[in-house]
């Protein structure tokens, strides 16, 4: 195959807008460069402004993942506010943020947006000899899915077939439960710093009803699980992840001095992992470690303001404490990516982050990890283990919200030790490591910055979407991308907070 290229853009089947200009030659990937071509600018929007509004607009920088950025920004101000949730408080935000953000996103990314590439029509059109050996694979699991061959599960992934159809009808129930707890979603209504309003008292009881009574989430699970064992020819990029853990658990207090004990208490827990091991596992130093690059890129370079934080660790120029989001004076390259970097003893990585960060993380701090009687164990890091991550974590979570105990506590917030000038809200949403920078000057936004998990993700200059797809051999009898396409959807991008912009005084403008 001789050397060609391609321009991916814009890709389909994602949130936001996404390009990838990819090169192959002999049958394989030899190069890819991640871009996105709109301006994100969304901090700006806050810088000035009252903190307490800083949950109600960071809130609405994206609708698929609809409450994350609505929940970190909320745990930045509790850490700048000196308060926090009380624990029937903080069980009601986890069960509304399992449900909507992980659920209800995993189940439309797996099989609404990435299933589409693994169908009986786009298998049998660009590698039909995967679609023969399908018809000759019997499926394990087929007594539990229903599905007695491979061929069988792909000829019902397409838009509007059996899987598709049970896939949107399982998202639409899980949305709809959620909204019963955050009033509105996207961008809840009832969470609000050191609380939550609740107008259903029966809710959680609703929601294990239809956990005990849901079937579709194990049929899911276990197509997926086949699927697993049959699409094992893609490209394995390093065991390195990170995680800055998921769902709180009641000795969540947002003080930051006392941030590495209570977030290593959360149901997933943080983590930095290099080579499939545990470098890190405190959520400050992680946290510390971000790095962001502007090189060859509209953005403008910014100074070192704050050199400590408030406990005396150092701040690195290139931290989002001290990062300013402001253009250059002239444009010339148009690609609005930053990249994002974490630092660990003298060295800089860039992990992956997401739902297989998770469970790394999870099964190597806390032990085996199973899920509706499939236990989960590392395979490494490609296309097919990231995709049945995002599944698991469906499963897993379908059992522990049946757990979930709620009484009649009140929700009133509870004040903590202190405050503090320089804050951060840091909890992963569905696609990874989501945290977002706030400095205060009394009750106004000094500064404001949100690295979310596509900026580490499709970081450009070699982040993980580009490892992925560099040294990828083509399965398909004539090029069109799939490859690279199967690779970038299975890290779930969302760069849906890129371009934002003002209407004041009857005048539209872009925030610069």
């Amino acid at each position: 195959m001789k050397g060609m290229d391609l321009d991916l853009d814009p890709i389909s089947r994602i949130e936001g807008h996404l390009g990838v200009h990819v090169k192959v030659d002999n049958g394989e990937y030899v190069d890819a460069k991640v871009g996105v071509s709109m301006y994100r600018g969304f901090e700006n929007l806050l810088k000035g402004k009252d903190i307490h509004l800083a949950p109600n607009i960071a809130g609405k920088i994206c609708g698929v993942c609809g409450a994350t950025h609505a929940l970190v920004s909320t745990e930045a101000l509790e850490m700048a506010s000196g308060i926090y949730p009380s624990t029937q408080a903080i069980k009601y935000r986890n069960i509304a943020y399992s449900l909507a953000d992980l659920m209800y996103n995993n189940i439309t990314v797996t099989f609404l947006f990435q299933a589409i590439d693994y169908s009986t029509e786009i298998v049998s059109k660009y590698t039909p000899s995967v679609y023969d050996k399908a018809k000759d694979t019997s499926c394990e699991f087929k007594d539990i899915h229903g599905y007695p061959k491979i061929s069988s599960i792909l000829d019902n992934l397409y838009f509007g077939k059996e899987i598709y159809r049970t896939a949107f009808r399982l998202q639409t129930a899980l949305r709809d439960l959620a909204t019963a707890i955050w009033l509105r979603y996207p961008q809840p209504l009832s969470l609000k710093p050191g609380s939550i309003t609740i107008r259903d008292p029966s809710v959680a009881e609703k929601v294990k009803k239809f956990m005990k009574e849901d079937k579709s989430i194990e049929k899911l699970l276990y197509i997926m699980a086949d699927l697993r064992e049959f699409f094992t020819e893609y490209k394995k990029i390093e065991d390195n992840y990170v995680t800055y853990g998921l769902l709180e658990s009641e000795e969540y207090d947002a003080d930051y001095e006392k941030m590495d004990e209570w977030s290593s208490k959360r149901e997933f827990p943080p983590a930095l992992i290099i080579n499939g091991e545990i470098v890190e596992d405190r959520l400050s130093k992680i946290l510390l470690g971000v790095r962001v690059y502007v090189d060859n890129t509209p953005y403008d370079e910014w100074d070192r303001e704050y050199e400590k934080d408030e406990l005396g660790n150092d701040i690195d120029r290139r931290h989002p404490w001290n990062k300013e989001t402001k253009l250059r004076d002239k444009i010339i390259i148009n690609n609005f990516v930053p990249t994002v970097r974490q630092y660990y003893d003298g060295k800089e990585y860039m992990p992956t982050t997401g739902d297989i960060a998770r469970l790394y993380a999870y099964r190597l701090k806390k032990g085996k990890i199973r899920a509706l009687g499939y236990k989960w164990e590392p395979r490494g890091n490609n296309v097919i283990e990231r995709t049945f991550a995002r599944m698991f974590t469906v499963a897993y979570l379908k059992e522990y919200l049946q757990q979930v105990e709620i009484d009649k506590s009140d929700l009133n917030p509870r004040k903590g030790k202190r405050g503090y000038k320089l804050a951060v809200g840091a909890h992963d949403a569905p696609r990874g490591a989501n945290a977002h920078w706030l400095v205060t000057d009394g009750n106004k936004i000094l500064r404001y910055q949100i690295i979310t998990p596509s900026d580490r993700n499709f970081s450009p200059n070699g982040g993980p979407v580009e490892r992925s797809i560099i040294g990828q051999k083509v399965t398909e009898i004539e090029i069109s991308g799939l490859d690279a396409l199967r690779i970038i959807r299975s890290f779930d991008p969302c760069s849906a907070c890129a371009v934002h912009l003002e209407y004041k005084n009857n005048t539209l403008k872009l925030i610069l």
